[in-house]
């Protein structure tokens, strides 16, 4: 008897059939585990809510496999913050500069970056009504502004009047004044209060800047320098405002005999100055120096002599400044 052979064609066949149904397998588990994932029946991780979750790298795509994309990197913007001044050392050196005068003297000096003010004053209170005939301009200004906010003039007609006031003439004040009032000086001035007043402040105006009756125009220093911290602040009128009143102090209010007290490289200032003999040296204004601002305001009733209480308010100003440059 022959032994008979193994069938070697029914060998592969079996193989086949195993590797067949193996594959089987594995494409239905496959297939299911996709249809669990896309109908989100997958089991969420156990999170315990007392340990802190770093969110920074989890992906919102439960199937991502990629590492997420870095964050866009921005230049930071880094705010401008200035040290507080030296409000102490700034007031003994004031008191120190007003020491011993005979006439009546205020001077106040206002940080607009964080509102610091710091006063003086010899033989009167710093809050005193002082004669200051010709300070008005910068408070018609801002009237004028206000009232071009509210559709009643544009800045185009009444620009060289603005121009001609800061730079002294009285004239120019007194026009600005009659059109704030409709015609009527008067009520201009009564107008150009009640603005001041809106704003928190006072101005005592009763007289033309041309008149010589026996009325008198009335501020404070503090006042004075309030009103101009409202304008670096940005707060008087509009910002907008604010900023194209400032740039007209800058570009036209001036007087180089008092203004040599900032005078210097870097530099900007814009001052209004009432010099009047024997009766008041006033001086109100913005100084910037090195991209930062300060205000002063400075009042002088009944100066022994005009040169000397010119020669004072340049040296109050300049003792200031240091100050605003460290």
């Amino acid at each position: 008897m022959k032994t008979k052979k193994p069938d070697i064609f029914l060998g592969i066949t079996m193989c086949m059939l195993v590797l067949a149904a193996v594959l089987c397998i594995v494409i239905l588990f496959v297939q299911n585990d996709s249809n669990n994932a896309a109908t989100g029946n997958t089991n969420p991780p156990v999170v315990d809510s007392n340990t802190p979750v770093n969110t920074d790298n989890i992906s919102m795509d439960s199937n991502a496999t990629t590492e997420p994309s870095a964050p866009i990197q921005t230049e930071p913007v880094t705010p401008v913050v200035f040290d507080p001044i030296d409000s102490e050392g700034l007031k003994a050196a004031l008191n120190d500069s007003l020491n011993g005068l005979t006439s009546e003297w205020q001077v106040m000096v206002i940080d607009p970056w964080d509102d610091t003010k710091v006063g003086s004053s010899v033989n009167c209170n710093v809050d005193d009504w002082m004669t200051a005939n010709r300070m008005t301009p910068v408070f018609i200004m801002g009237t004028v502004f206000q009232q071009a906010a509210e559709g009643k003039l544009t800045i185009d007609a009444v620009q060289a009047d603005l121009e001609a006031m800061l730079g002294g003439d009285t004239y120019a004040a007194d026009r600005l004044t009659e059109q704030l009032g409709g015609g009527d000086a008067a009520a201009g001035r009564e107008t150009v209060k009640a603005f001041v007043a809106a704003n928190g402040l006072q101005l005592g105006f009763n007289r033309p800047n041309t008149g010589t009756a026996d009325k008198k125009n009335y501020v404070t220093a503090q006042k004075a320098a309030e009103f101009l911290s409202l304008i670096c602040q940005g707060k008087l009128v509009s910002k907008e405002a604010s900023a194209q009143m400032l740039e007209l102090l800058f570009s036209k209010a001036n007087s180089q005999d008092i203004d040599t007290g900032v005078a210097g490289e870097g530099v900007r200032a814009g001052f209004i100055h009432d010099v009047e003999d024997k009766v008041c040296i006033c001086s109100m204004g913005v100084v910037q120096t090195n991209g930062r601002s300060f205000v002063i305001g400075i009042v002088c009733n009944k100066p022994v002599t005009t040169d000397g209480a010119k020669r004072k308010v340049a040296e109050l100003i300049g003792i200031a400044k240091p100050y605003f440059e460290k």
